[in-house]
């Protein structure tokens, strides 16, 4: 029997098209960029910047007690109008020499400027636009 045939079987092949189509992530091109980020935020938290040929998101890893901790951009999908960067915090090897300092990792991405919403993944607060106190400004 096929989806011609029978009116239900094409209704329900369009349906299952249909939720494909609204469900569906794909994934999106990103760019981590080498620059450093202008500030240093003692919390953990993401900044976004919009600019007219791209979207510049910026994760903050928080303070941490030494040296060696990174932010690594797994992958970035997006979902209808909204892209959500994937990331993780990599702690230093347990056997490493570190530096013994404090040090506010960060990692900034390049993203399409097609994304209208923004998110992170694993959540953390969006930093407030010119929020005081949670930040320290480079030198």
């Amino acid at each position: 029997m096929s989806a011609a045939s029978d009116p239900r079987l094409a209704a329900l092949a369009l349906l299952a098209s249909l939720c494909w189509t609204v469900f569906s992530v794909e994934d999106v091109p990103f760019e981590v960029l080498k620059q450093r980020p202008r500030r240093q935020s003692v919390t953990a938290q993401y900044e976004v910047e919009r600019r007219a040929d791209a979207v510049i998101v910026t994760i903050h890893a928080g303070r941490k007690p030494t040296g060696g901790y990174t932010v690594k951009v797994l992958r970035v999908v997006r979902d209808g109008a909204r892209c959500t960067v994937h990331y993780a915090v990599v702690p230093p090897p347990a056997d490493a020499m570190v530096t013994q300092v404090l040090t506010y990792p960060a990692v900034s991405v390049r993203i399409p400027a097609s994304c209208a919403d923004v998110a992170v993944q694993p959540p953390v607060p969006r930093a407030a636009p010119g929020a005081a106190g949670a930040s320290e400004q480079k030198e």
